[in-house]
């Protein structure tokens, strides 16, 4: 079998959980679906794109996330978050690789026009993690 690697312009398809534990993923009821096309980004790999580079169908991948340094871990990927109560001060985020695929011509500009309307920072309208 050739399983296809998470790197540049592939569409990843990943199953996200998140919690108070490492072990306990009580932030959300179920895991949820997120597809992205990976390292599209300005300013190179995102620290969140860098934790999955290189993984395949199947891997998981756990890290603790601050909510405080959501922007920077993430940066224009819109990661579905669960509400985080206000007094953690860290949270744990579980994914698991669901698919590596290649992206289509198509898919990748309409990824990298979605970058560019964002300028320097996140514009607000829910396009990115900020």
């Amino acid at each position: 079998m050739n399983e296809q690697k998470i790197e540049s312009l592939k569409k990843t398809t990943l199953s996200i959980e998140a919690g108070t534990t490492p072990d306990t993923m009580d932030l959300t009821s179920e895991p949820l679906p997120f597809e992205f096309i990976f390292g599209v980004g300005k300013e190179g790999l995102t620290p969140f794109e860098c934790e999955l580079a290189d993984k395949t169908e199947g891997d998981v991948v756990s890290f603790q996330v601050d909510p405080g340094k959501r922007c920077e871990t993430f940066e224009h990927i819109a990661i579905p978050f669960p509400d985080v109560p206000g007094h953690l001060t860290s949270f744990y985020l579980k994914t698991q690789v669901v698919s590596v695929t290649p992206a289509g011509s198509r898919e990748v500009v309409k990824a990298m026009a979605q970058v560019a309307s964002c300028g320097d920072g996140c514009c607000g309208d829910g396009c990115c993690s900020c």
